[in-house]
């Protein structure tokens, strides 16, 4: 509820008090100018209280429990006052202000209520009161029916709230780790490029300016890579990915072997794209291997290596990010070393 609306709804239930208009009217009427102070006094001190309790339980605090206090003693001392009025009239009040209680204190509040009403209306002569305290039932699960919408408001409330702090947790997250893996390919190949490009720089000028132009152009692409990331639309693309771990391999020196055919589950092809990215970035940052097959299937991506063991396909800061994205999608990422040497990543896709 905005603010502007629960201000309208507390200003709005100040209305019930103009029952208090009856019992004081007829009492102004007879009563002295000394039995009139004390009347407004009282009446003051029961109204401030009722509406500074209902205040309160409208919005995100509990019934300030010396308010209630004051409330009842006041009105027990209005009864003599006020008469049969009263009693008609102040057990509206005093019931909405009990809900806000605990239920055993309010059913215990809401007994005396009824008992000392029908007694002050049968000692000022008024016989015909069996329907009283069926109206003060009445009303009674009206309030705690209230007051129970009130609490579901409320969780729903800090249920929306805790809901929009996951979803911004979940959007840095997602956004962490579609930036590392966008920058960990692209900057490897940079470093690699770079590299080649040092140790040619003096035998063959002409391939190093050939390899600084295209570490030129692998940083523009990072560059547009995350400017797509930061608009939140990026979609890689399996055959652009297959592409840029081929030539980023055979910059390294590790020959690629690509087997297997089949449509891809289009829902698919953007996660199979970015296990290949962050696959091949740790083959080249970590495995020392001289070759890395990759086997595509229906449902499945298969990269292994014949690096090192646990340390090819698989480690990297990148897995966990890797494995989360996987099983959002209802996926399943198995990887460790082979048997026969070197590092398996394999990827199941619904």
């Amino acid at each position: 509820m905005s603010r502007r609306a629960l201000t309208a709804a507390r200003l709005a239930s100040q209305v019930w008090l103009l029952v208090l208009v009856w019992p004081l009217w007829t009492a102004f009427r007879t009563a002295g100018p000394a039995e009139v102070a004390l009347i407004v006094a009282l009446t003051c001190v029961f109204a401030f209280c009722w509406a500074r309790v209902m205040w309160r339980v409208m919005g995100v605090g509990g019934p300030d429990l010396r308010s209630v206090a004051l409330l009842l003693g006041s009105a027990a001392a209005l009864y003599p006052l006020l008469g049969a009025p009263w009693a008609y009239t102040s057990y509206v009040l005093v019931i909405s202000v009990l809900g806000t209680l605990r239920p055993v204190f309010f059913a215990a509040g809401l007994v005396v209520t009824m008992v000392v009403n029908v007694a002050v209306l049968i000692a000022h002569g008024e016989g015909f009161v069996w329907w009283v305290p069926l109206v003060m039932a009445l009303e009674a699960g009206a309030v705690r029916g209230m007051v129970h919408m009130r609490d579901l408001i409320m969780e729903l409330g800090r249920a929306r709230a805790e809901s929009e702090r996951l979803a911004v947790e979940n959007e840095r997250l997602r956004f962490a780790r579609d930036l590392h893996d966008i920058l960990g390919h692209t900057l490897t190949s940079i470093t690699i490029r770079s590299q080649l490009a040092a140790r040619l720089a003096e035998t063959d000028p002409a391939r190093a300016a050939e390899e600084m132009g295209g570490v030129e152009r692998t940083a523009r692409q990072a560059l547009d890579d995350v400017r797509d990331a930061v608009a939140g639309y990026r979609a890689v693309s399996l055959p652009e990915e297959l592409g840029n771990a081929r030539a980023a391999l055979d910059l390294a020196g590790i020959r690629l072997t690509v087997s297997g055919a089949g449509p891809v589950p289009p829902g698919s092809e953007s996660l199979l794209a970015w296990v290949v990215r962050e696959a091949v970035t740790n083959v080249l940052r970590h495995s020392g291997a001289t070759r890395c097959w990759i086997t595509l299937g229906p449902r499945s991506l298969e990269i292994t290596d014949d690096g090192r063991a646990g340390a090819g396909a698989g480690p990297g800061t990148g897995l966990l990010g890797l494995a989360e994205r996987v099983e959002a999608a209802g996926g399943t990422l198995e990887a460790g070393a082979r048997q026969a040497g070197g590092y398996r990543l394999r990827v199941e896709v619904p």
